[in-house]
């Protein structure tokens, strides 16, 4: 199993799980677009029970386009996007890979919400794509 570790910008929130990569996805909504301000958001699904954290992030709570309540963790310091949850997949927990310390490990399987793409933001044609978020 990999170890995961990563930090907030600032250093204030720091993470780290010792646990399988469940999936790992670059997302194109629009709420993922926004909280980040990057064109897609690349993340790293884990069992939610495996991530430690040191700090306390901030959390904001919104509802999906799905009508799933989603929640954005965050440092309330730098303001760094750490982590994510969903409450259709309730045993897992997303992580933001900007924080992710191992990046040879960033190897996105699918893209979601090509929906929701920018024109312009180029698309691996090997990675398989989805219009919204796959059952």
């Amino acid at each position: 199993m990999p170890e995961l570790s990563g930090k907030c910008l600032c250093g204030n929130i720091e993470y780290s799980a010792d646990t399988e990569i469940k999936l790992m996805a670059n997302c194109h909504c629009s709420d993922c677009r926004a909280a980040t301000g990057a064109a897609y958001s690349t993340l790293v699904f884990i069992d939610k029970d495996a991530l430690q954290v040191t700090g306390t992030p901030g959390v904001f709570h919104h509802k999906a386009d799905s009508g799933a309540d989603m929640e954005k963790h965050f440092c309330p310091d730098c303001g760094s996007q750490l982590f994510g949850k969903n409450s259709n997949r309730p045993n897992m927990m997303s992580i933001r890979v900007g924080g992710l310390d191992q990046t040879s490990l960033v190897k996105p399987a699918v893209n979601v919400y090509l929906s929701s793409k920018i024109e312009s933001t180029p698309v691996d044609p090997e990675l398989k794509g989805f219009e919204k978020m796959p059952g």
